[in-house]
């Protein structure tokens, strides 16, 4: 008969049941919020100019190239080898720009929450 007294006492407890009711609400609510922000990151775009304003490269919140803007003078004056450099510079720092908004987004959204996950 103890053992269902204590059972009884852990289903209205935060430990019990209705506390593992509780995480698992907030987690779906997490994982919706999560979904509506990786939509939103889709939209938002981060354009990076580089080599004087001569390549322009833009990339969605989710890591997607839109689109690669080189300058015709650009590429008359210079050759493909030192091209195709610049152009992998300039990728890489859109994408690190993209993946910090990302980041900053998904942090906003994990720290309101108040699910004591650090780093998430």
């Amino acid at each position: 008969m103890n053992k269902s007294k204590n059972r009884n006492k852990n289903l209205g407890s935060d430990k019990g049941l209705k506390g593992k009711f509780r995480q698992m609400q907030q987690l779906k609510q997490m994982q919706d919020e999560m979904k509506k922000t990786r939509a939103a990151l889709a939209k938002e775009v981060v354009t990076v100019v580089s080599s004087g304003g001569q390549i322009e490269i833009e990339v969605t919140g989710d890591q997607r190239i839109q689109n690669i803007n080189i300058a015709s003078e650009l590429i008359d004056d210079i050759n493909s080898d030192k091209l195709g450099q610049m152009l992998v510079e300039s990728v890489n720092e859109a994408i690190e720009r993209s993946q910090a908004l990302a980041a900053s987004k998904l942090e906003e959204l994990t720290s309101g929450l108040g699910l004591g996950f650090p780093g998430l």
